[in-house]
């Protein structure tokens, strides 16, 4: 039996979800399949380059960031404006 100890979830924001297959804005997977930020984005099947922040449990983090039990990443694509 999995619990929640064992998994991370990844939210994503700002219509990021429409780029992935399940077009669901919370996902949640074991630590074992997706031991790095980068995991999580592939595992997503999100492009090259289509995020812009990411945050683990509310602090920024890279790619190679490695997860714990339980953390929390959010997504979200490049900002742009002006």
């Amino acid at each position: 039996m999995t619990t929640w100890t064992e998994t991370i979830t990844a939210r994503l924001f700002a219509g990021l979800e429409t780029q992935t297959a399940q077009r669901r804005t919370e996902h949640s997977f074991l630590l074992t399949e997706t031991p790095t930020v980068g995991s999580v984005v592939e595992r997503l099947g999100l492009e090259a380059g289509a995020t812009g922040i990411v945050l683990v449990n509310g602090v920024h983090a890279g790619s190679d960031r490695v997860l714990e039990p339980g953390d929390e990443i959010s997504l979200f694509p490049p900002l742009g404006g002006g």
